[in-house]
């Protein structure tokens, strides 16, 4: 079984004692207000972590301040919430399964890590890929942080609420 948004936004509405969660609110699309241990935030659900980037979140006119997603999977300038690991991370934390970016960028999940530190401007990311890295693989890496970079035509964000109201 493949999970959707819409089993991660079950996920965290069945969850939301354990996070200390107060009020949840739609907005639009996927994004929702929330408040979080007496803190406000603007959270999107997604998937992975990896898909604010996809999804051109990053990019867009009024950025929110918190990923719920199922699994924290690359480098992200807000905080995120995993559901998978129980885990709230801050902006530019590192997911739990990355301890060093350079050995495990091998990995899918490292690639992933290695690009999202590139476009949230980390040193030692720009470093590694600007002058460590060989010719054809630092050209991947900056082609796919610039396709990241462009918006896409059509709408941003969908409309429609993951969940009918109750």
């Amino acid at each position: 079984m493949t999970m959707t948004e819409k089993d991660v936004l079950r996920l965290f509405l069945a969850r939301r004692e354990n996070y200390a969660i107060s009020s949840v609110m739609h907005l639009k699309g996927r994004v929702y207000s929330l408040v979080m241990d007496g803190e406000h935030y603007k959270g999107a659900v997604l998937l992975n972590s990896f898909q604010f980037y996809e999804k051109r979140y990053h990019v867009a006119k009024d950025v929110p301040s918190l990923v719920i997603c199922y699994e924290h999977n690359t480098v992200l300038p807000v905080a995120v919430l995993s559901l998978r690991a129980g885990n709230f991370a801050k902006p530019y934390e590192l997911p739990a399964e990355i301890s060093d970016v350079e050995v495990q960028r091998f990995t899918k999940t490292g690639s992933q890590v290695l690009l999202g530190m590139y476009i949230c401007g980390v040193k030692s990311a720009q470093t590694l890929i600007n002058t460590h890295l060989p010719y054809t693989t630092r050209q991947r890496y900056l082609a796919r942080a610039k396709a990241l970079g462009k918006r896409k035509r059509g709408k941003p964000v969908s409309n429609e609420p993951l969940l009918a109201p109750s």
